[in-house]
């Protein structure tokens, strides 16, 4: 979309198509938008829940505000029933509805009531206020800039480029970060001028200008502050049992990753036990004996009565799908264990899918990766109060293999 920070300058309908059609792999089901002084919006809709009647952009019963969104809301069903119970009217079965009934009646507190996934922009034309929110772990992306009084905005840089408002330029410092840190920073993109909405932030836009504030932040106990009870390993059953059923809600097939890993087969397990059924998988075999995983995958999958569709991934096809996954990232990629899930993805869809549960993020949280335990090795090396040297030996040697 586009706001005119300055004032009520006329927004080109063609300017938002073109910016519209630049996000078509998001969402080719349905196109919608909104085209007034000082305000553009518009939706490339993937259509998940409200298969039918939930064309973007969503107003609430006076037409006052207006949102669109990408992304799901996984408990709408309840918050629907709440705001229904207060007086509210929904319009649509789309689960991004509940946005504008929320904002009606929280304002800025609203973020405190949704729960999901999701990049949205909201309009209240009485307050003259647009809000642009994001999860709280940044799983769907957004992205702005900020050009001659004019807020341009999109859940893809492509669609801010399209626009024909913004360059695009390379940024050499953002090109330095991703070569230091093998990943893109929080707010720098790989373009200058364009900024990334933090994960638990969001951004209050109105004529006077922009203000971005944080609604969340992750919360870690410092050391002795632990909880520690047996009671904490049946709680995080219970919220992973839940969050799986939380996210079965669609209106479409839903399909899950199936890796050898503890993550995906969890899913896929407790998927099928919801379902009453065993889930339909989608596996990666990467051609190394080292790293095919494909023999773990198969014990998960027989347990669950699913038959894993394999594809096929090696240095090959890693370079083949190397430019398009830089085209979808929209910087370079170092780890290039992603063009195997970028081709993963593509094979879920090409069977028809547009749902897919994963593992993503499991060894983040629970500190899977390996060099979450080459850092424990190093600390008790601390503790002896050998020299960098020493560490340095150490680490090498705990690597060899």
């Amino acid at each position: 979309g586009l706001f005119d920070t300055l004032g009520e300058r006329s927004v080109d309908p063609e300017q938002l198509r073109n910016m519209g059609r630049a996000l078509r792999q998001r969402g080719p089901d349905e196109q919608g938008q909104l085209c007034e002084p000082g305000l553009g919006l518009a939706s490339q809709r993937l259509a998940i829940v409200g298969l039918n009647n939930g064309r973007q952009p969503l107003f609430n019963e006076s037409g006052r505000v207006v949102a669109v969104c990408n992304g799901e809301f996984f408990d709408y069903p309840e918050v629907r029933s709440r705001l229904e119970a207060r007086g509210h009217r929904f319009a649509s079965e789309s689960d991004c509805e509940i946005l504008v009934h929320l904002w009606e009646d929280h304002q800025e507190g609203m973020f405190e009531h949704l729960r999901g996934q999701f990049a949205f922009a909201l309009y209240d034309r009485d307050r003259q206020t647009l809000i642009l929110g994001r999860d709280r772990l940044g799983i769907c992306p957004l992205f702005y800039s900020l050009q001659q009084g004019w807020l341009i905005f999109g859940s893809e840089i492509k669609a801010l480029l399209a626009s024909g408002q913004v360059a695009a330029r390379s940024d050499p410092l953002a090109l330095d970060h991703v070569f230091s840190f093998f990943a893109m920073g929080m707010r720098r993109t790989m373009f200058e001028g364009v900024r990334a909405l933090l994960p638990g932030h969001y951004l209050k836009v109105g004529r006077e200008g922009l203000e971005e504030r944080q609604y969340w932040d992750l919360d870690f106990p410092d050391q002795g502050e632990e909880l520690r009870s047996p009671d904490l390993v049946e709680e995080f059953g219970r919220l992973l049992q839940r969050s799986v059923e939380l996210r079965l809600r669609a209106d479409v097939p839903v399909v899950s990753y199936l890796s050898g890993g503890v993550d995906s087969s969890i899913v896929a397990t407790l998927a099928s036990r919801q379902l009453g059924r065993a889930i339909p998988t989608f596996t990666i075999r990467i051609r190394h004996p080292r790293l095919d995983e494909v023999p773990r995958a198969l014990l998960t999958a027989a347990a669950i009565g699913s038959t894993p569709q394999v594809i096929e991934c090696g240095e090959a096809e890693i370079a083949e799908s190397y430019p398009d996954l830089v085209v979808a990232s929209e910087c370079p990629v170092i780890d290039t264990s992603s063009a195997a899930i970028y081709r993963l993805a593509r094979a879920v869809r090409q069977a028809g899918y547009k749902v897919a549960l994963t593992g993503e993020g499991a060894d983040e949280a629970l500190a899977g990766y390996p060099w979450f335990k080459v850092n424990r090795m190093l600390s008790w090396v601390d503790r002896l109060g050998l020299g960098e040297r020493a560490r340095r030996r150490f680490f090498l040697r705990a690597n060899r293999r």
